[in-house]
């Protein structure tokens, strides 16, 4: 059983259309409008819920991805002090 890693594009992240087009949840671009990446990858489900997102689906999909991002974030940010 082997581990999917997820590869991470921190600069595609900052793009968030381009970002959500390349995960196919581009419908929900309007949704993280004026949003920061950093704000948009720390919503909760509720959170999502609550701005728009009402497919599970989407929502499980986007909190697997937003974890993801946050721990490149994290290792970036390390490698970088």
């Amino acid at each position: 059983q082997q581990q999917q890693q997820e590869i991470v594009d921190l600069e595609l992240v900052k793009d968030i259309p381009a970002w959500l087009r390349s995960l196919r949840l581009h419908k929900y671009t309007d949704c993280f409008a004026n949003m920061s990446w950093a704000d948009v990858v720390s919503l909760s489900d509720e959170q999502l819920q609550a701005k728009g997102v009402s497919a599970l689906g989407a929502r499980r999909k986007m909190l697997k991805v937003f974890e993801a991002v946050q721990a490149e974030a994290i290792k970036t940010q390390q490698a970088d002090d």
